[in-house]
């Protein structure tokens, strides 16, 4: 089996804390920083909000719409895994790519979204998100592109990893990291959550390594 996917059988317990903080329409709105921040971002439709309901195991805590493309802010959520844990934020970025939204929704979102990459708030991560069905697409290799050449740390994410079989997802988590010059993409399933320990681990270790 590939190493990259994790079938630990314990399972970490959810978030001590994972409580919502404020939804941003503008970079005034930001809130003040805490410290350490995860940025997650990707298309519409790649299951963003169960992602985060999953990993931080808080069914409801980020809405799952029936509609792509409903979500216009940026929404931050203070997240404490331990006792005696400093906070990070967890930031909620508006979904990319939904063919639907009229020009100058997308145009605002775009705004939005670079306001906060761009803003001066301490170590961060982001997590690319995408469907692992669709692969690495002009938009993902265009941030990927970003977050290497502005020196933002960054993990590439697969979602949806329940809808393959395990063979075809080793292999198109290698061929996505090759795509995007990362290695090799993360596997995650919100419906199984195959993948969740090494998110955890993987964001903990980037945010340890900030603090150390």
């Amino acid at each position: 089996m590939s190493k990259t996917i994790d079938r630990s059988k314990k399972e970490t317990p959810p978030a001590l804390e994972a409580d919502f903080v404020t939804s941003a329409a503008a970079s005034h709105q930001f809130p003040s920083p805490i410290g350490f921040e995860v940025a997650v971002l990707g298309r519409s439709n790649c299951g963003k909000s169960s992602l985060l309901n999953r990993w931080l195991g808080r069914r409801g805590l980020a809405k799952v719409g029936g509609t792509p493309g409903r979500t216009r802010l940026i929404n931050f959520f203070k997240v404490t895994w331990a006792p005696n844990e400093a906070p990070m934020y967890v930031v909620d970025l508006p979904g990319y790519g939904y063919a639907a939204a009229p020009k100058d929704m997308v145009d605002s979102w775009r705004q939005l979204v670079g306001d906060y990459l761009t803003a001066d708030r301490g170590p961060r991560l982001a997590l690319l998100l995408m469907d692992i069905r669709r692969g690495a697409q002009a938009a993902e290799k265009n941030l990927a592109n970003w977050f290497n050449n502005s020196g933002l740390d960054f993990k590439v994410v697969a979602t949806k990893c329940d809808k393959m079989s395990m063979g075809l997802v080793n292999k198109t988590l290698i061929a996505i990291g090759k795509d995007l010059g990362v290695g090799s993409a993360m596997p995650f399933s919100s419906l199984s959550s195959l993948g969740r320990e090494g998110l955890i681990k993987a964001v903990k270790l980037t945010r340890d390594s900030f603090i150390s």
